[in-house]
Order: C-alpha cells, then sequence, then structure tokens
C-alpha cells in the first residue's frame, strides 16, 4: 500500500476519533486529551533520548492522570486571565525549549513538556465546563486545523515552488501557506455562518487559529530537525508520530480558547 493510501486511511481513523470524542462529549474527550497527552509527552522523551521509565512512563502517566482527573472530578472555573497566563506560560516554555534543545537537560525536558500539555489539558478544562458550546465549537476549531492542513498541502503540492523555511521544513512553500490560508478562511466563514454559528467573526478567528497553527508546525519541524529525526515516531502510518500528527494544535488551542474567553 502506498504511502498516500496509508495517509488517507489513518487520516480518516483519526478524524473520526477526533469527532466521535466531542460528539459524545464528557468523559470521552477528556480521556481521548489524556491519551494525546500520554503519547505526546512519551514521543517526546523518546525524541530526547530520555531512557529511563521514570521520562518514558511514569512522568507521561502523571500528566495524563491530571487530565482525567479533571474529567472525571471536575475543577475550578477558569477565567480569561488563567488562559491567558497559560499561553503565556507556554510561549515561555518553547522558548526555553528553543534554545536548550540540543542540551536534552532537565529544565529542557520540563519546558517541553508543559509546552505539550498546556493546550491539551486546558482543552479539556473549557470543553468541561461549557457544555452548552464545547462540541460545537471544538468542532469548529478541529475542522478549521484540518482543512488548513489539506489546503496548504494541495495549494502547495500544485503551485508551491518557493519554500519559507528550507532548513527547517523543505517542503512547505509561501504559495501552499497562503494560498491554503486563504481557501481555509473563505471556506470556514462561510460555514460558520451557515453551521456553526461563533458569536464572532469567522474570518478573524479563523485567522489567528491558522496563524498559529503554521507557527506549531514550523516549531515541530525545528524541534525534529534539532534532534536530527525526520519523523517525531512511526505510530500512525503515513504520517509519523503523534507529534507530527498533532503539531498544529499545540499552538493554535489556547489563542483560540481566548478569543472565546473575549466575547
Amino acid at each position: 500500500m502506498s504511502n498516500f493510501s496509508l495517509r488517507v486511511i489513518f487520516g480518516a481513523i483519526y478524524v473520526a476519533i477526533m469527532i466521535l470524542a466531542a460528539v459524545f462529549e464528557t468523559p470521552y474527550f477528556g480521556v481521548l486529551m489524556a491519551l494525546l497527552a500520554f503519547l505526546s509527552i512519551n514521543e517526546m522523551a523518546v525524541l530526547a533520548k530520555k531512557d529511563s521509565s521514570q521520562h518514558l512512563w511514569i512522568n507521561p502517566a502523571v500528566f495524563a492522570g491530571i487530565i482525567l482527573y479533571i474529567t472525571f472530578v471536575g475543577a475550578r472555573d477558569l477565567s480569561l486571565n488563567a488562559y491567558l497566563i497559560a499561553f503565556v506560560a507556554q510561549l515561555g516554555c518553547m522558548y526555553i525549549s528553543y534554545i536548550n534543545l540540543k542540551d536534552r537537560s532537565s529544565i529542557n525536558y520540563v519546558s517541553t513538556t508543559l509546552y505539550l500539555w498546556l493546550p491539551l489539558g486546558l482543552l479539556a478544562v473549557w470543553f468541561l465546563q461549557n457544555p452548552s458550546l464545547n462540541t460545537e465549537y471544538v468542532l469548529f476549531y478541529f475542522a478549521t486545523v484540518w482543512l488548513y492542513d489539506s489546503m496548504a498541502y494541495l495549494v502547495g503540492k500544485s503551485i508551491g515552488k518557493t519554500p519559507i523555511f528550507p532548513k527547517v521544513s523543505p517542503k512547505k512553500t509561501i504559495e501552499g501557506t497562503v494560498g491554503g490560508a486563504i481557501f481555509t478562511i473563505l471556506i470556514m466563514s462561510v460555514l460558520n455562518h451557515l453551521c456553526f454559528h461563533l458569536p464572532i467573526m469567522g474570518y478573524m478567528v479563523v485567522s489567528i487559529i491558522v496563524l498559529f497553527a503554521t507557527f506549531g508546525d514550523f516549531v515541530e519541524s525545528y524541534m525534529k530537525r534539532k534532534v536530527g529525526a525526520k519523523d517525531s515516531g512511526n505510530l500512525i502510518p503515513g504520517h509519523g508520530g503523534i507529534l507530527d500528527r498533532i503539531d498544529s494544535i499545540y499552538l493554535s488551542a489556547l489563542p483560540y480558547l481566548v478569543i472565546l474567553l473575549l466575547q
């Protein structure tokens, strides 16, 4: 079976799992975020050559367990300020990881763990605490990320010629990125008007998601290049690892939640 066929099949399975978890709501969505957190932190430890059971299994289980606790027991209502602080903290962790990546130091491991965990943990918290909005708004977010990934790939494949950051991600082009963004903004703005009805301008929120999703994609690509890895893992045939599959979500989830809470 070709790599493209594998990519389509397992991409469809991934999308179906995410949609079903959102549609069936609590506790399924929280359990899925806990699983993604466990796999993300475990995969990051493998890339960082942290081969102890503490790094590979115990730490991922602890962070996944926090999300499960929130899902089944509940958590304090978080204000807009809490999400803003979390986003600033995530950016700080990203910077620490960026400057210390080659060192594979403990501080780098901790910062990268928080960078990966914060968006997944707070997505679970927001989903739990906004039951009247959660499914529709989360599906809008996922649809935007997935559509942008697809549009950027198709446009880049068709007319892409100019790499944005050839040393980081040589296959990503200016044409694909800009064209994918334009198509995604137009399509999701229409879908928001017809189906989702978010109480904000569709083009504005989609633009923010696309901007940070693109940035998150490049961050993950940069980190892989720094540690000399082509893919973050081989968990998902045709896609690589879990970090490869949800790289756009890590950095775009918190800005999206902040925008929602500003309304």
